[in-house]
């Protein structure tokens, strides 16, 4: 009888298990949130790129390696907490990053004209973009200061913005600078 008696509460014990709903699915993972676009072009050049630029043209003339100044500390792009060649590899870093952002579709100039990213020459300002911060981050990374070196990556570094800067914004009309209204757009 008690053989019965437990066979019946195992049957009863699976008749019950088996009834009960079944465990919620995992949720799914969210998507990632799509990129945002807040700042115009000309924002992210001065707040970005222009800065982390001029950490990198600083090395034509300066060692990021030697001990900086204590009288200029406050001053010295080298001298702080993720100074010397850190520095040079984080600028390096910051100007990939921001050819991502001034890629995003949805960002406008300064006079609120759409930055031409479809435009062969943009692209190609982008791929030196790129190409140049790889360049400069490897250079960093060996960290050893080489003044030439720094000179041919500051060149690159120019040569790159140049790429855009003389055809969407330093172009000359008759003898005169366009103005504000006519960047990102072709002459």
């Amino acid at each position: 009888m008690r053989l019965l008696s437990g066979l019946s509460l195992v049957g009863l014990l699976s008749l019950v298990a088996g009834c009960a709903p079944a465990a919620p699915p995992a949720p799914a993972t969210p998507p990632a949130a799509a990129a945002q676009v807040k700042a115009n072009l000309n924002q992210v050049m001065r707040g970005i790129l222009f800065p982390n630029s001029n950490i990198i043209f600083d090395t034509q003339d300066t060692d990021p390696g030697a001990p900086p100044d204590p009288a200029a500390a406050g001053s010295n792009p080298y001298a702080g907490t993720y100074g010397g060649w850190e520095a040079i590899e984080n600028a390096s870093m910051a100007l990939a990053e921001a050819a991502n952002l001034i890629s995003l579709p949805g960002r406008v100039c300064q006079n609120n004209k759409p930055v031409p990213l479809d435009d062969p020459i943009y692209q190609k300002g982008l791929a030196a973009l790129r190409e140049v911060a790889q360049l400069t981050y490897d250079t960093a990374k060996a960290k050893k200061y080489d003044a030439d070196a720094m000179l041919n990556v500051a060149d690159k570094v120019t040569q790159a913005c140049a790429t855009c800067h003389d055809v969407f914004r330093d172009r000359v009309v008759d003898g005169k600078p366009i103005g504000m209204e006519d960047r990102c757009t072709k002459g």
